[in-house]
Formats: C-alpha cells, sequence, structure tokens
C-alpha cells in the first residue's frame, strides 16, 4: 500500500513544541482559515462556531436528527406544503423581543434570487415565508419537501441580527486573539424572561471553550502534544497529516456522509466536448485502488453521480459498463481513445486541478496512472489556473437526490443539455409525490447521460477526539453541536 505521509518530526517543527496542559478552556481546532463570522455568507469552517452562537428554526443535535431551536414546535399542513413554526420567547441583548417578522424577513433574503446564501438554490421551492403572528412564522411550499426541516437546519441559515445570535454560547469579544476566538455561554439580558434557545451547556463542560482556527498540519501536531482537545473540520487534502501521528481508532473518527467527491468537466471542448468520452473516464477508473491508497477503511467508492439513501433514487440507472470488470472497460476505453485520436489528430493532456494539500498527491498518482492504462495524458495545475477538470468535494445539507440534481444545473460551468433543464423543471412541476419521484429518476438518468462529472468517492470528514471528551458522535452530516460535548469534571 502507498502511503504519501508528512512525519511526526516535521508535523513537531510546524508548531510549539511544548506539551505542557495546564488548566485552560476546552480547547477545540477547526481546520481553515479564521472565518468572518459576522459575515453574511461566512466560510465553510465557520459551521461549527455559527452553530454555537446562533441557531435557526431547528437544528441538528449530536447524531444529526432534527431538534427545535428558535421554533419551540411546528406543524405540518397541505400534505406538507404548509410549515407553521411557533417561536420561543426569546429576547436579544439590548432587551427587545426576537419577532417572527426578522426570521421571515432573513430567510426570505436568503432564498430569494440573487441570494449569496449556498443554500438558495435548495429554498427554490419556498412560495412564501410570512410572519402570520409576532411569534408564528409560516413558510408555504410550491410542492412538498421531506426534507425542509433538513436544509433549515444548517449554519448558513441561522438568525443573527448585528452578528449576535441565540445558541448555546456567545463571542468574548475581549479574549480573541490572533487565529482564536473565545466561546462563552450564553446568558440571557438582565432581567430578561428568557425560554432556553437550546438545550444549555452541559455543567460538566468548562466555562468556555477556546476555538482555534488552524491548517491541517498544526492543528494535528497540537492535538498530538495534547494541546488541543478536539479537531474539526478534517477531509481528505489534510487526513495524510491525521495518519501520520497514528492515533487510535477511538480518537480518529470518520463521518458517514453523503454528497459529492470526484471531478467537475469544467472545459468542454475537444476530447471532453462528447458526452461519451467523459463517461468514458469514468469507466476506466479503478476506484477500489483508490481505497487501497488512502488507507482507510471508511473511504467508500462511488461509480454513480447520484447515491443518496432514499427512494427517490431508487431508479438512479447504474453508469453504463460501471459493473463489468476494469480489464474490460480500460480495453473499451483505449480503443475508443484511438478512434478519437485517428479521427482528430493528438490529445492535449487533461489539465486537473486540485488544492496544494498532501491528499492531493495520492489523488493525482491515482488518477495519473489509472488514465495512462488507456492512453491518455493528463497534467496537474494550480487551483487557481485554467483546468479541464476541478475536483469538487461537497457534503449533502439532505439526504434527498434533489440536491444532487441541483448541483448541476446549466447556470453551472458543468456541462449541461436542454434536455436536463425540462427534466428539472418537470420534477417543480410534478402534483403528487409518487409523480415527483418519476421525474427525479428521469433527471438523474439524463444527469449521468451528460457525464458532467466524475464520482471518484464518497466524501470523507474526519475528527480527532481526545479522551477527555463524550458526547462526540459521527453522523451524516459531520454536524458537531458544541453544547453537546462534555468533559468529565477532576
Amino acid at each position: 500500500m502507498i502511503r504519501l505521509l508528512p512525519t511526526l518530526s516535521i508535523l513537531c517543527g510546524l508548531i510549539a513544541c511544548s506539551g505542557e496542559n495546564g488548566e485552560r478552556p476546552l480547547a477545540i481546532d477547526i481546520i481553515g482559515e479564521r472565518p468572518d463570522l459576522e459575515s453574511a455568507n461566512p466560510t465553510s469552517a465557520a459551521g461549527p462556531a455559527l452553530e454555537a452562537i446562533a441557531q435557526g428554526l431547528v437544528a441538528l443535535d449530536a447524531e444529526g436528527e432534527i431538534e427545535p431551536a428558535l421554533a419551540k414546535r411546528w406543524t405540518v399542513l397541505d400534505d406538507g406544503r404548509t410549515y407553521i413554526f411557533r417561536l420561543r420567547d426569546l429576547t436579544w441583548q439590548d432587551g427587545t423581543a426576537l419577532t417572527a417578522g426578522q426570521v421571515a424577513r432573513q430567510l426570505r433574503e436568503a432564498s430569494e434570487p440573487g441570494s449569496r446564501n449556498p443554500l438558495a438554490p435548495m429554498l427554490a421551492d419556498i412560495e412564501e415565508i410570512n410572519a402570520i403572528a409576532p411569534e408564528i412564522v409560516e413558510i408555504v411550499l410550491r410542492r412538498p419537501r421531506a426534507d425542509l426541516l433538513s436544509v433549515l437546519a444548517q449554519p448558513d441559515l441561522a438568525i443573527r441580527i448585528g452578528g449576535e445570535g441565540f445558541g448555546a454560547f456567545q463571542l468574548d469579544s475581549k479574549q480573541a486573539s490572533g487565529d482564536t476566538v473565545e466561546l462563552v455561554p450564553y446568558r440571557p439580558p438582565p432581567d430578561g424572561d428568557d425560554e432556553a434557545a437550546s438545550a444549555p451547556a452541559s455543567p460538566e463542560l468548562q466555562a468556555s471553550i477556546a476555538l482555534s482556527f488552524q491548517t491541517g498540519s498544526r492543528a494535528v501536531g497540537r492535538f498530538r502534544l495534547g494541546q488541543t482537545d478536539l479537531v474539526l473540520g478534517g477531509d481528505w487534502t489534510s487526513l495524510p497529516y491525521a495518519q501520520a501521528i497514528d492515533p487510535p481508532d477511538a480518537q480518529l473518527l470518520f463521518d458517514p456522509v453523503e454528497g459529492l467527491f470526484g471531478l467537475a468537466i469544467v472545459e468542454h471542448s475537444g476530447f471532453l466536448a462528447e458526452a461519451r468520452n467523459r463517461i468514458l473516464l469514468s469507466q476506466a477508473l479503478d476506484r477500489q485502488q483508490l481505497v487501497a491508497l488512502l488507507g482507510i477503511p471508511e473511504a467508500q467508492a462511488v461509480s454513480a453521480i447520484i447515491d443518496p439513501r432514499d427512494d427517490s433514487a431508487a431508479h438512479s440507472p447504474i453508469p453504463f459498463r460501471a459493473s463489468n470488470p476494469i480489464g474490460e472497460r480500460r480495453r473499451f476505453a483505449r480503443s475508443a481513445v484511438d478512434r478519437w485520436r485517428n479521427s482528430n489528430g493528438a490529445m492535449e493532456p487533461l489539465r486537473i486541478a486540485l488544492p496544494d494539500a498532501p491528499g492531493s498527491r495520492i489523488i493525482y498518482a491515482f488518477l495519473r496512472t489509472n488514465w495512462a492504462a488507456v492512453g491518455i495524458d493528463t497534467e496537474r495545475v494550480a487551483w487557481a489556473e485554467d483546468a479541464d477538470l476541478r475536483l469538487i468535494d461537497r457534503v449533502a445539507v439532505t439526504d434527498r437526490a434533489y440536491w444532487y440534481l441541483q448541483e448541476f444545473r446549466c447556470e453551472r460551468s458543468t456541462p449541461c443539455t436542454d434536455d436536463y433543464e425540462k427534466a428539472l423543471a418537470a420534477i417543480e412541476q410534478a402534483t403528487s409525490a409518487r409523480v415527483r419521484a418519476i421525474r427525479i429518476a428521469e433527471a438523474a438518468a439524463e444527469l449521468e447521460a451528460m457525464g458532467p462529472f466524475i464520482p471518484l468517492l464518497r466524501p470523507i470528514r474526519w475528527s480527532l477526539v481526545s479522551s477527555r471528551i463524550t458526547g462526540f458522535v459521527p453522523n451524516r452530516y459531520a454536524s458537531h453541536p458544541l453544547a453537546t460535548l462534555t468533559v468529565p469534571s477532576g
């Protein structure tokens, strides 16, 4: 098995090599640059901090299941087309009450055309968002959406005003420095009559959390030396660092997420102009070899673009010849490549854009050798350079096929057809759940036939968890609320 891993000595060289660990807040490192938590659209690294300081109508618990948040309860009417949320009695720090109008306004801004909120495409089925009373929010859908609550639970839809929210914690700006922010338990305003916006922090949890944003190497090194209790935000790019310290299985934990991990086709000319050639590239890959190269049993090969676990994908097509032996698939692909060259002349190497990270070396080595086996040369290019294929790594925010279909709408830069847009429109016009499932299967078939994406694996999300911490549960959304983490006293 090939492993391209940094050594522990290199990791130690990247951080202050002091292992002393005195009294301190619960220390959590998130891999990524420190985000602007007051931005309307912060980076993905902000997710755990946003969830800690603000909430939406509903939230995800430690196991990734829906629980009440700003809304203490809700009712679903009109066969799933209308959701009625009753808000908790909550007060902002200035003494004014949280109102349904404030919630409705922010959700409308997130869902309107032109919104920069990354979840805007998943809110396209919303017809109206109304404040029908000071404490009641109504969301009316054009058609039933079984996954609406999962979308509303994402940190990107947390309700904030001036950076203030109703999470279990609040920012302590006096203690912020460099790449670290301090979170302290949320305290209602004096004389307030707040209901808890979420389950209160456990009494076993330390009084505050030191939340640091670090590079993958530094976060892993700090964990190895006992300087941090938890590392969040790990993915395939930083996995080699975690493997380098050879942690116990109980400390290196993987989330069973779904989503997209593979290569988007971003150049549609030459060999890549034809859908059948794009599909050939996918057929020529031995994905089990990539699983072996990564060296983790949690890695799972994926050969279809849509691979969720719900009934609407039950009729999704298996890609042409994907189940055939790899030798047979490669002979077919090499023959097709030779025919293309005979008709069109020399083929330029395929330019593959990958991030500058240790994990990229493994991915590129796999792609280069697999495509060389069918006569296709490749060239790795920097992430910011022009490319033919670009690696995509996204966790699905719901377990429904519709999320995957939205990721490949024609306004994106990947190959698309009018038939695909018509198939998506047919989903939106479906008059029943049964008809909608059929239309989704038809759109999935058209998506696979277009070949805009070469799937490789299910996304990889890992965390390093100290034995001091309890309450951490791997889940399908890689969502880990900080308020659920406990540290035994003493």
